[in-house]
């Protein structure tokens, strides 16, 4: 069995826990890290290139419903690691006796083991992941492309690409191992000039393996939406347009249920934005379902506590709640049972595909307001799950399916029940796999996997 560096330390510090502890003792250990290369593109070249390589473990000692956890960050020598991790046993084990009981305190008893392993590749087939910190093969692979077919153009773009891992051992005998190695890119094509200036199109791509072709094929189109940006503004109307939403248009409305709208102790506190739906009062269209599958994403398959994530795990079926990520304290909490859930939310969503062609788009929407992404997405009332936010980035005014022009941002406030109830006509048949690309105290490993929607109606404000 093949180990990279991670898992070394991982599988070292886990096997040196029992002896730490002490006999009999209860403790879990959760590892994460990456080693990821971030290059930011400006101009069609590198100007900010840099790597990120760090490791951290979570060491938490039990006793009863006692626990107490602390972070160490580990540096890579493993002497110095091994002090560092013995050092912070002996002050939870120190100081847990003093600590109040936590009755929603539990850990996986059951014993299981798991290995995941994704190396990136490029293209060719080279990989893309090597056992030390400099730069992968694939990383490098995609700068080169990027850098070679994009000079003279006014082309912005953030990569981050190598491995992320994480681990969970505990004195149970549960042991699992996960490392995804991959990449995600964010990139666009600007004016900067006259009345032009701030105008942009822009795309993304992720995955484990970076297709040559792919980008070649979103460069192009970006320059073609770059041309279209050059024609005079259109005036959209306001109150209710026909519209179609790309499917990175639809990831941000899913992206904002997911803020506790798929949550187990939101709803159980009647706090959920999607109350209605799950007190059965409203259904949003039958062509919705949705549901979160870990199998086919780059995130683990067990959680902080060493409970396996349910997968797939069903949440909206024919326009209907079916089901809750629901972590094992919520369990506990309210008696019900819990899906290995940690957050609470999605961890690689997914929405069923429709019939429209997804390259006859526009021809199916007709007259009306062609979305490719949205931006500074909120609630506005959260009780009515009505949502609010801007549009952004190539977004046109359509008629008889041919694009007209663009249309400078313009604001939306809608129900999340009538853009996905009444107000939805179709969705595409293909369907975009679409990264977090937030960087939050580590790279995210989150996805989603969706198709782009044609609604009836959708309430412009301004």
């Amino acid at each position: 069995m093949q180990q990279d560096r991670f898992e070394q330390q991982f599988e070292s510090l886990s096997q040196g826990m029992p002896a730490l502890a002490g006999h009999g003792a209860q403790w879990s250990l959760e590892f994460r890290a990456e080693a990821s290369d971030f290059v930011r593109f400006n101009h069609g070249a590198i100007r900010q290139p840099g790597h990120v390589d760090r490791a951290l473990v979570t060491i938490r000692l039990l006793e009863g419903q006692r626990h107490a956890s602390k972070v160490v960050a580990l540096s890579g020598e493993e002497a110095e690691d091994q002090i560092r991790v013995s050092q912070a046993v002996a002050g939870l084990r120190s100081g847990l006796p003093s600590l109040p009981q936590d009755p929603l305190c539990q850990i996986e008893t059951a014993p299981s083991r798991s290995r995941r392993v994704e190396r990136m590749a490029s293209s060719d087939g080279t990989q893309g992941h090597t056992d030390d910190s400099r730069p992968g093969d694939g990383a490098r692979a995609i700068i080169e492309q990027v850098v070679s077919q994009t000079r003279g153009l006014d082309f912005v773009g953030i990569l981050a690409a190598g491995p992320r891992a994480r681990g969970l051992a505990n004195s149970h005998g549960v042991h699992h191992w996960h490392e995804v190695d991959g990449y995600s890119f964010d990139f666009s094509l600007h004016h900067d000039q006259g009345e032009l200036r701030g105008r942009a199109a822009k795309a993304s791509m992720h995955g484990r393996t970076w297709q040559a072709d792919a980008f070649a094929q979103r460069l192009e189109g970006l320059r073609r939406d770059h041309a279209l940006l050059a024609r005079s503004a259109c005036a959209a109307p306001t109150g209710n347009v026909r519209a179609f939403l790309m499917p990175a248009a639809v990831e941000g409305l899913l992206g904002l249920m997911s803020w506790g709208g798929f949550s187990a102790s939101d709803r159980m506190a009647r706090r959920s934005p999607l109350q209605r739906l799950v007190d059965g009062e409203v259904s949003l269209s039958d062509q919705i379902s949705i549901w979160d599958d870990v199998r086919a994403s780059d995130a683990s398959g067990f959680n902080a506590e060493g409970f396996r994530r349910v997968a797939p795990l069903s949440l909206i079926e024919r326009g209907r709640n079916v089901g809750a990520c629901c972590n094992p304290r919520t369990s506990i909490e309210y008696g019900v049972e819990h899906t290995g859930a940690d957050g609470e939310q999605p961890e690689a969503l997914m929405m069923a595909a429709g019939e429209i062609e997804t390259q006859e788009a526009m021809r199916a929407l007709g007259t009306g307001l062609f979305v490719n992404r949205l931006w500074y997405l909120n609630w506005s009332d959260r009780q009515s799950a009505r949502a609010t936010g801007m549009t952004r980035f190539a977004t046109w005014w359509v008629e008889n399916g041919e694009a007209v022009g663009p249309v400078d941002p313009m604001r939306f406030d809608d129900s999340i029940y009538r853009t996905f109830g009444d107000g939805l006509e179709g969705l595409t048949n293909g369907r975009d796999m679409i990264g977090d690309d937030s960087t939050y105290d580590e790279r995210s490993l989150r996805t989603a996997l969706v198709p782009g929607a044609l609604l009836s109606s959708w309430r412009l404000v301004s």
